[in-house]
């Protein structure tokens, strides 16, 4: 079956929020060499506005975005810097629904795959139709209100915000699933009317349509809130607290 990894970059220079730098690293390292390490049949399909040195052996389908949705009245809470952040949420989304392979993966590019284990991945998408990874801020009402470019309200919803939160990457999609491409395209929508941080449009998305993704534990998205759990999959080492944690042995 053929897998397409999706993958969005937007902005001049790298920037990643959880504080971490990769120095004389390719731009969509360590996610591109450490994800296509545990997969065949792969290919990479990447949204930019930008252009940069990519190095891989497997083939590659770069999407220019010259006029981003976002370029004209961006208005963000959070200010102009979250420009790259909104796009990157709404174009790797975006590119999940325009796949033509059986399963689509969006990630961001500071994911380390450290485990084999990935692979299971896929009959958990195929049977599902779409997984997204636990937030370890659990609750909607904790990232919704208390995230950077948010601008969740108690009332907003009956639950109060006490449903479970979704991290962003990374996001599968068996293509052939008519749930998740529901949920999917809600979320575009969301996106394209009333921008606002991923997991917050993802949630708003799950409450319209209906559609329960499956959640994926926090070893497919460690971030710096789960430091110290085991069987990790894939790293956030965007995170500096977390890349020093799992990687300073391997280094």
């Amino acid at each position: 079956m053929k897998i397409e990894l999706v993958m969005a970059e937007f902005g001049s220079g790298r920037t990643n929020m959880g504080g971490n730098t990769f120095e004389g690293t390719q731009r969509l390292d360590p996610t591109l060499t450490t994800f296509t390490k545990y997969f065949d049949d792969v290919s990479l399909t990447l949204y930019t506005d930008t252009e940069f040195e990519i190095v891989t052996d497997i083939p590659i389908n770069i999407i220019n975005v010259k006029d981003s949705i976002y370029d004209n009245n961006f208005i963000s809470s959070a200010g102009e810097h979250r420009l790259g952040n909104r796009c990157n949420d709404y174009y790797k989304v975006k590119g999940l629904l325009e796949s033509k392979a059986d399963f689509a993966i969006s990630m961001d590019s500071d994911m380390y795959v450290v485990s084999d284990e990935v692979k299971t991945l896929l009959p958990l998408t195929e049977k599902f139709g779409i997984c997204l990874p636990e937030n370890p801020r659990l609750q909607v009402r904790f990232d919704g209100i208390r995230g950077m470019d948010a601008d969740y309200t108690l009332d907003e919803d009956p639950t109060r915000g006490n449903g479970m939160s979704n991290n962003m990457s990374p996001i599968s999609l068996f293509t052939k699933s008519e749930n998740g491409r529901k949920l999917l395209e809600y979320y575009c929508k969301e996106m394209e009317e009333h921008p606002v941080r991923g997991p917050l449009a993802m949630w708003r998305a799950i409450w319209k349509s209906g559609v329960n993704p499956y959640m994926l534990p926090f070893q497919w998205c460690v971030c710096d809130m789960n430091v110290g759990i085991n069987d990790v999959i894939i790293l956030h080492t965007g995170h500096k607290k977390v890349s020093d944690y799992y990687l300073e042995d391997n280094e």
